[in-house]
């Protein structure tokens, strides 16, 4: 039997690296395409190139791609709005050529990696699809014209919108939300800073279930339709740290600062069409997910 291609988009990232590795144990054959070089923990056929390149036309030429996980982006709010044409080359720009040569080269299906940012602040919780978007950066604008961009595309698509997603292997500098940002200082026993009083709260989500749910979003007949990839779960800032503060056994307190722009206070997805359209409850809860980050430091 001949095993499906997927192009991945920003594989040797963060959830890249966890969806190849799912690829390959669920008998898919994953190519990446990365703007970053190959490492060591890469078994599959790699392409160090920028998604945004007309150069990305050679993938699709020299590889029959049947599908594609669209990962590679700009993740950072706080970067995006000191660097907004970064932002709209890399998230737009890079998503309209992804599609252009999809569509040209027939491809099945595209998973597209959205984000709850596009809500802004939650008119109500938990939110679910329907929620009207609106915009508190240029990272959930550039992630919606994106989203919208696909289903203008004529492609068959899923187009996912992420909540916090955390996990070993998220890089503290880049792509890091709050959860790789505590790990590594508290791990060093640095000090801690947390913007505004903490109470501020996220629906966490663990980037093994992420990569289980990009994985099975290839194995249905489900299409043109967007889902929430969420816990409908909400965990505080203060909750957070006291959480690793026990893990980590870290002795300095906290310091609050001012709240960060763009920043949105709380955000919790409603997971019901994501747990009905693919049978699937994520397995992992914040305090689980952190005791595996914990056991994955130690053991390297």
């Amino acid at each position: 039997m001949v095993k499906k291609t997927v192009l991945v988009t920003g594989g040797a990232g963060f959830i890249g690296k966890h969806t190849v590795n799912n690829l390959i144990q669920e008998g898919f054959e994953p190519i990446i395409v990365d703007r970053k070089e190959k490492t060591e923990d890469i078994k599959c056929k790699f392409y160090q190139m920028d998604v945004t390149s007309e150069k990305l036309e050679t993938v699709f030429k020299e590889n029959k791609i049947d599908y594609v996980i669209h990962l590679a982006a700009l993740p950072s709010v706080a970067e995006s709005i000191k660097k907004p044409l970064k932002d709209c080359m890399d998230n737009y720009y890079a998503t309209v050529n992804v599609c252009t040569y999809s569509q040209k080269y027939n491809v099945k299906k595209i998973i597209f990696s959205s984000t709850a940012a596009v809500y802004a602040n939650p008119k109500y919780l938990p939110v679910d699809e329907d929620h009207p978007t609106d915009y508190l950066s240029p990272y959930a604008i550039t992630k919606n014209a994106s989203e919208n961009f696909i289903k203008f595309s004529g492609l068959d698509y899923i187009i996912f919108r992420y909540a916090n997603v955390y996990g070993p292997g998220q890089d503290s500098q880049g792509e890091a939300g709050v959860v790789a940002k505590f790990f590594e200082l508290m791990s060093n026993n640095k000090p801690i800073e947390i913007h505004g009083n903490g109470e501020q709260y996220r629906d966490f989500i663990y980037v093994e279930d992420v990569a289980r749910v990009n994985v099975l979003a290839l194995k249905n007949q489900i299409t043109n339709t967007i889902i929430n990839v969420s816990t409908n779960t909400r965990t505080s800032v203060n909750e957070l740290y006291q959480y690793l503060k026990s893990g980590l056994n870290y002795s300095l307190e906290a310091k609050h600062t001012e709240s960060r722009l763009g920043d949105i206070p709380k955000s919790v997805l409603d997971n019901k069409k994501l747990v009905k359209l693919f049978n699937y409850i994520p397995e992992i809860g914040i305090k689980e997910g952190l005791t595996k980050m914990i056991k994955d430091m130690n053991d390297k």
